[in-house]
């Protein structure tokens, strides 16, 4: 099985990156891939987030742990199994960056030599904020929706550590609530 993942940055606008690489490679061998594709070497421990359609994450698969399963132990067909099935990859977590990552396409059957970075546009974030000496100046293409909405989704999520939280309380008037619309004993 192959899978088409699309790469998009929050941070620059114009990147996107499609990468092609087999169901039974490793997440390590897919962090091999998008370090090679953005040009980055070195670089502080990543790692994965298995996430929800809202880029709520749900699952970590970092590179270094001595508690959870890293990337050299994950195959990519054990965690993802459908079309539009998304990731985080954050490279910098002191400064909570990352890309944000969807499965586009899952061709069964086909079959490729070694991952690849089939398509790139853009120029990629710098791997730290310390390289980023000069703005991006690259004018901004024409993309595919789903950047566009890899890119909004990106700038929505919730920068908390957790990541359980649904709701703006902020918006909650306490006269709306009706008592008796819960099972609460008084004491």
């Amino acid at each position: 099985m192959l899978y088409t993942i699309t790469a998009a940055s929050p941070e620059v606008e114009d990147f996107v990156a499609e990468l092609q690489i087999e169901s039974h490679a490793t997440f390590e061998d897919l962090h091999r891939l998008i370090r090679s594709t953005c040009g980055w070497a070195g670089g502080k421990p990543s790692t994965f987030y298995i996430c929800d359609h809202r880029w709520r994450r749900e699952r970590a698969i970092p590179e270094k742990s001595r508690e959870d399963d890293v990337m050299a132990d994950v195959e990519l067909g054990d965690l993802l199994d459908d079309e539009g099935q998304r990731m985080q990859y954050v490279f910098d977590p002191q400064e909570r960056r990352g890309l944000l990552l969807e499965v586009t396409a899952i061709a069964y059957g086909r079959h490729i030599d070694a991952p690849t970075c089939r398509r790139r546009h853009g120029q990629a974030p710098p791997l730290t904020t310390a390289d980023a000496d000069t703005p991006n100046t690259s004018n901004t293409s024409d993309t595919s929706d789903l950047l566009a909405q890899l890119t909004a989704a990106a700038l929505a999520i919730d920068d908390s550590d957790s990541h359980d939280t649904i709701c703006d309380d902020s918006d909650f008037d306490p006269e709306e609530l009706d008592p008796e619309g819960f099972d609460i004993t008084e004491f």
